[in-house]
C-alpha cells in the first residue's frame, strides 16, 4: 500500500478487527462452557434425593438461559463491529477480501434478522438453531422435573412457589423475547456504525 495515510488506516482498522474477533471468540467460549457447566450442575441437583433441593432446578434453568443469552448478545455485538470493520477494509482496498462476516451470516445466522437467543427467524434450520433447541428441550426436562418435585414436597407453599416461579419465568423470558425479537439494540448499533463509517451491510 503506497499511500502512507491509507496504510495507517488499514493498520488501525485491522487492529480493531482483531480486538472484535478476540471478543467474539472469548464470549463464544464462555457461552459454550456455561452451557456445559450448567448441565453438569443440573444433573447433580437432579441426583440429590432431597426434593426441596430439586425444587431449585426451575429457577436455575431460567437463570442459566438468561446468562447464556447474555453471552450470546456480546457475541452478536462483536460480530456487528467486525462486519462493519470488514466492510470498511473492503472499501479501502477496493475489493472484497474480508469475507468472514458474510460467511458467518450465512452459516450461523444473519445479524440483520430477529432471533430468539440462538434460534434465527431467518435461518431456523441451521445447526446453531438446532443446537439451541436441543438445550431448550434438556433444560425443559429439568425445569418440569424440579416443578414436579416442588409440587409433591411443598404442600403448604405450592401456591406461593408456583406464583413466584411463574413471575420469575415471565419476567425473564418476556424480556429475552422483547430484546431478541425486537432487535432494537442490534439495529441501533448497525445504524450508528453506518453513520460513522459511511458503509452499510448488504441485505439478503
Amino acid at each position: 500500500m503506497s499511500d502512507p495515510l491509507q496504510a495507517l488506516k488499514y493498520d488501525a482498522l485491522t487492529r480493531q478487527l482483531e480486538r472484535a474477533r478476540a471478543m467474539q471468540a472469548a464470549y463464544f467460549s464462555r457461552f459454550f462452557w456455561w452451557i456445559i457447566g450448567t448441565a453438569f450442575v443440573a444433573v447433580l441437583l437432579y441426583l440429590i434425593p432431597d426434593p426441596s433441593v430439586r425444587a431449585l432446578l426451575p429457577f436455575g434453568v431460567i437463570t442459566a438461559g438468561v446468562q447464556a443469552s447474555f453471552y450470546l448478545h456480546f457475541v452478536d455485538f462483536a460480530r456487528i463491529q467486525a462486519a462493519a470493520l470488514e466492510r470498511r477494509l473492503n472499501t479501502l482496498l477496493g475489493e472484497n477480501l474480508f469475507l468472514e462476516s458474510v460467511l458467518e451470516a450465512d452459516y450461523f445466522y444473519p445479524l440483520e434478522k430477529p432471533k430468539l437467543g440462538g434460534i434465527s427467524s431467518a435461518r431456523p434450520t441451521t445447526f446453531f438453531s438446532a443446537y439451541t433447541v436441543h438445550w431448550l428441550f434438556l433444560w425443559s426436562f429439568f425445569f418440569l422435573f424440579g416443578l414436579l418435585a416442588a409440587w409433591q414436597t411443598l404442600a403448604m407453599f405450592r401456591l406461593f412457589y408456583v406464583v413466584l416461579l411463574a413471575s420469575w419465568s415471565a419476567l425473564n423470558l418476556g424480556y429475552l423475547a422483547w430484546y431478541f425479537l425486537g432487535h432494537a439494540d442490534q439495529t441501533r448499533a448497525v445504524r450508528e456504525l453506518e453513520a460513522l463509517s459511511g458503509t452499510a451491510p448488504k441485505n439478503d
